[in-house]
């Protein structure tokens, strides 16, 4: 005979009692509160932006042209993690946040196979982290190659690139260590959740830790020391090309590439970053608030929307090279002028072999 549900999750009374007291109400069931359409939305998105990774990857390698060329790797670098952050977010993890607990649930390709969602959560973690390196890298790069001649940062370079891969890793450390056990992280989060949604009877849900103070230090830490980096190195850059450093180590034609250049790399790095911040905010006033309210049908869909946004993160990134960098932007125009050309040669000359016959 097969062992009961609740059986199998090993619940206690506690948490049968606070499933079948608290379910959430019927009405709140909609298409875009449910999972399903997480996952749809997340294979969406993923057919429009694969296309766009491979495109971006080829413009790149291909177009980059002989002044961009010191960029060109940097670049890779970043668009590389993206790609993987955004497959990650839309095909093989796509969280579902449970708010306000920091509790997710990970509903992609890597649960179906079997994976568990702790590991898939730290590597989530380590990804994006990544990405705000290369991040990082992109602007350190633009500081190197202006200051190419100090032999002091030529010799610091390999040490700080390590310490701060290094850093992306052991600075998760003591969330890692404060991972609670499954079972009870599941019973905890069920009876402090307003009411219980159908799709979590039936699946793993993972925090991080139940510390906030380990999760705000940690992450705190993190922003200073990387972005902290990123703002040092644009201020310095700005600093160098506008003073009397730019002016006798480069011509002017030279300081003005560079300078075009550093703006669009700003940009290009800003807009994905200023795309997530609302979803952020969001997600940090739901959090401290103890806003979020899984019994209101706008509540539930407004959390998977933000959820949702946030994994275009890879899209917005790749339009953001394209568009934002003068090659390859004109490379696109390019493109769609020489369509539009050989359209308007089809139109106009016909194919003078054609006839009226019905046969």
């Amino acid at each position: 005979m097969t062992e009961p549900f609740f059986n199998v999750f090993c619940f206690s009374n506690l948490s049968l009692h606070h499933l079948m007291l608290f379910p959430c109400p019927a009405d709140t069931e909609t298409w875009l509160s449910s999972p399903d359409s997480v996952i749809i939305l997340s294979y969406i998105k993923t057919g429009i932006a694969v296309p766009l990774h491979v495109l971006c990857t080829y413009y790149i390698v291909k177009k980059t042209p002989g002044n961009m060329q010191s960029v060109k790797l940097s670049l890779l670098h970043f668009h590389f993690w993206n790609v993987v952050v955004d497959l990650i977010f839309n095909v093989f993890s796509v969280p579902i946040s449970l708010l306000p607990m920091p509790a997710t649930v990970l509903i992609g390709l890597l649960t179906t196979l079997g994976l568990k969602q702790t590991i898939q959560l730290l590597i989530l973690m380590t990804s994006v982290s990544f990405v705000c390196l290369s991040t990082t890298m992109i602007f350190e790069n633009r500081f190197y190659l202006l200051n190419s001649k100090k032999k002091l940062w030529k010799k610091c370079r390999p040490f700080w690139m390590f310490g701060n891969i290094l850093f992306c890793l052991l600075y998760q450390i003591p969330i890692i260590l404060q991972v609670p056990d499954v079972d009870f992280v599941k019973e905890f989060v069920l009876n402090a959740l307003p009411c219980v949604p159908e799709f979590l009877f039936s699946t793993e849900i993972v925090v991080p830790t139940l510390e906030e103070t380990v999760i705000i230090i940690s992450l705190t830490v993190f922003i200073v020391v990387v972005f902290g980096q990123l703002v040092a190195f644009a201020a310095i850059i700005i600093g160098q090309l506008s003073s009397n450093f730019g002016a006798n180590m480069l011509s002017g034609s030279t300081r003005r590439l560079q300078k075009n250049l550093l703006k669009a790399l700003i940009w290009q790095t800003g807009i994905p970053f200023m795309y997530l911040v609302l979803p952020s905010c969001y997600t940090t006033f739901a959090f401290s608030a103890d806003y979020f309210n899984m019994s209101n049908r706008t509540e539930i869909t407004l959390n998977n929307i933000v959820v949702s946004t946030a994994s275009l993160h890879g899209l917005v990134n790749n339009l953001s090279i394209i568009l934002i960098h003068q090659p390859y932007r004109s490379t696109v125009a390019f493109w769609f002028r020489k369509r539009k050309t050989e359209n308007s040669r089809t139109v106009n000359h016909p194919n003078i072999f054609s006839t009226n016959s019905v046969f």
